[in-house]
């Protein structure tokens, strides 16, 4: 009966719409848009709902929400609550079950009504209509418009099942304060997921499709309540709830609980997007910048779980540390800690106070490292090379090749001294010799398998040796590059993000990146020693702690001390710690306190006591 009814409204329609409109060119150019709606509808896979991507830690704990234009939370139809699938269905469409996309009662009803009006004035939508107009048109109301969204409908019945189509229903419609499914409004509004809503929550959230801006609940409690009652009463007639779940239900006094929008940490979501670019062209190298972005910018509009490895403890500790050693209006620091064990960076701090998206000074910035490159570009080239042991002698005398002289810290002159103590009391005029020795091209080869983003050929010089770069590193570069000392000589460019999932598990990305020998493994051993002598006995000796066997490490401090740096392993972690200013200038009144090096110590002491 209802399905005749249909199609006898549908014909009333027809018949109107033509004689209405003159010019069946320009009715047919109208139907264009209705073409391709059907012609999408070919496939019910190619329906596609925007929604929010997850950012996780090492934990599974959420991070961050990346927004889509529409913020929604996809929720497969068996996840749906069966009262939100019933209260749907019992005030918006109570024969869904039973019509194939066009109600015919209710259809006659509303052209009947309308037509005594002369003009639309009561809708008779099914919720298959409902989601046409989500999809593929307007709410506009004239009666063009209502052709084609019952054609379309029809059409949509034939391609999906109820199941399919009460799933998009529910995850499409919009809960109004920018937000979109059952699932995300659970969240905003009572801030928890929907299988945890009482039934009088369910009601007052079912309630907001059906006018977004009369029923905002943050606007219009009222208004929302009166309609929330109504839609419990239409479930009870329904019999979808008895008399005794109604009564407790519109008796329940409802709280909303607004979704904690904080982010914990969010200088990482810059950088996590970055890496998730880079991820994305590892694995499409045909692609240019902007195909990648543009990839990268529908990954998260699609719905997928970033993993990573953060560290959520140790990234609350890094901030606070730096935040505590450095209670100086304009200087800042940053932090970067990489876990030997799994190659993944674990924390990262690239400021003292970083919102969402701004300059993070981790990964962003370029800065002279100071004698903290020596490890990397003199001394482990040389030993590497020459067979060189830790106890070999070199000259520390003046140096001067040209118009270069440098000088050593504080004026002081060395005579011979041996690789260790040149490098526990960081001797610069020892590590130029040094440079010498192994050839300044074959050392800055050594520094090229680091993936260094920043070096230029006019930084292959003497002057190198002491940090004097053209542009620098960043404190996530150096860092990185200083794990090769704790994987016996290999170097594995560190990351954040562990895989890159789509909400069923299913992995999409991971790296797939191999280690690089750097330099022989017996080299690596002697360098260990090196780096140890520093924090025994040279200029880091108050890195050390009782928490770990291994410290070790090298200071870095730039011309004017406009930069403190110190890169330090235990056995367990690469950290590096960065101390400066964004417009650099001296930092003669605190260096002395050491910063940097009370930074990384208090960091490494809560990583090992946890």
């Amino acid at each position: 009966m209802n399905q005749k009814l249909g199609i006898v409204a549908v014909t009333l329609l027809l018949s109107v719409v033509f004689l209405s409109f003159v010019g069946l060119r320009g009715e047919y150019e109208n139907y264009i848009p209705f073409n391709k709606a059907v012609q999408a509808l070919a496939d019910a896979k190619s329906i596609h709902l925007e929604q929010n991507s997850i950012l996780l830690d090492r934990n599974g704990e959420s991070l961050y929400e990346f927004r889509a234009d529409e913020s929604r939370i996809h929720l497969p139809y068996d996840e749906i609550p069966l009262y939100v699938r019933q209260a749907f269905i019992a005030t918006e469409d109570q024969n869904f079950l039973k019509h194939h996309g066009i109600d015919g009662k209710a259809i006659a009803r509303a052209f009947i009504t309308n037509s005594a009006e002369g003009s639309i004035e009561q809708g008779g939508s099914t919720i298959t209509q409902q989601l046409t107009r989500n999809l593929f048109l307007n709410h506009e109301r004239t009666y063009d418009r209502k052709l084609k969204e019952l054609l379309i409908s029809y059409r949509i019945e034939q391609q999906l099942s109820k199941e399919q189509i009460l799933e998009l229903y529910i995850n499409a419609i919009y809960f109004q304060n920018g937000i979109y499914g059952i699932e995300k409004a659970s969240y905003y509004y009572f801030n928890k997921p929907s299988k945890q809503l009482s039934l009088g929550e369910t009601a007052l959230l079912t309630a907001i499709p059906n006018n977004p801006e009369r029923y905002d609940p943050l606007r219009n409690f009222h208004h929302t309540i009166q309609r929330q009652k109504w839609i419990l009463l239409k479930m009870k007639e329904q019999g979808y709830i008895d008399e005794e779940a109604f009564e407790e239900a519109v008796n329940q006094p409802i709280h909303l609980s607004l979704e904690n929008s904080t982010v914990p940490f969010p200088e990482l979501v810059g950088y996590v997007k970055e890496e998730l670019h880079e991820l994305i062209a590892s694995q499409n190298k045909s692609m240019n910048s902007k195909q990648l972005t543009e990839k990268r910018d529908a990954l998260l509009n699609s719905g997928i779980v970033v993993e990573t490895a953060l560290d959520p403890k140790l990234q609350a500790e890094a901030l606070k540390a730096v935040q505590r050693r450095l209670p100086y209006e304009k200087i800042e620091g940053s932090v970067v800690v990489i876990d030997h064990i799994s190659k993944h960076i674990v924390a990262m701090v690239g400021g003292k106070k970083v919102a969402l998206e701004e300059f993070n000074r981790a990964y962003q910035s370029r800065l002279q490292p100071g004698s903290s490159i020596k490890p990397l570009l003199v001394f482990a080239p040389y030993m590497d090379v020459s067979g060189a042991q830790p106890n070999t002698m070199i000259s520390g005398a003046r140096f001067c090749e040209g118009a270069y002289c440098p000088t050593n810290y504080g004026g002081a002159v060395y005579g011979s001294v041996s690789l260790k103590k040149a490098m526990a009391s960081s001797v610069n005029t020892a590590a130029v010799r040094i440079l010498k020795k192994t050839g300044v091209e074959k050392a800055f080869s050594y520094l090229k398998l680091f993936q260094f983003s920043s070096i230029t050929q006019e930084d292959h010089q003497l002057a190198s040796s002491l940090g004097g770069f053209s542009k620098g590193f960043s404190p996530l570069e150096l860092t990185g590059a200083y794990t090769a000392f704790s994987n016996e000589g290999t170097f594995l460019k560190p990351r954040l993000i562990i895989a890159v999932k789509d909400k069923k598990g299913k992995i999409l990305y991971e790296w797939k990146d191999q280690p690089t020998r750097v330099w022989k493994e017996e080299t690596n051993k002697m360098m260990r020693d090196l780096l140890e002598e520093v924090t025994l006995s040279g200029t880091a000796q108050d890195a050390r702690f009782a928490g770990s066997q291994y410290i070790g490490g090298k200071t870095g401090t730039t011309n004017d001390i406009k930069d403190l740096w110190f890169v330090g392993l235990t056995d367990r972690y690469t950290a590096g710690v960065w101390v400066g200013q964004d417009k650099p200038a001296s930092l003669k009144s605190i260096e002395s306190s050491s910063p940097e090096i009370m930074i990384w110590r208090d960091i490494m002491i809560k990583a090992h006591g946890k």
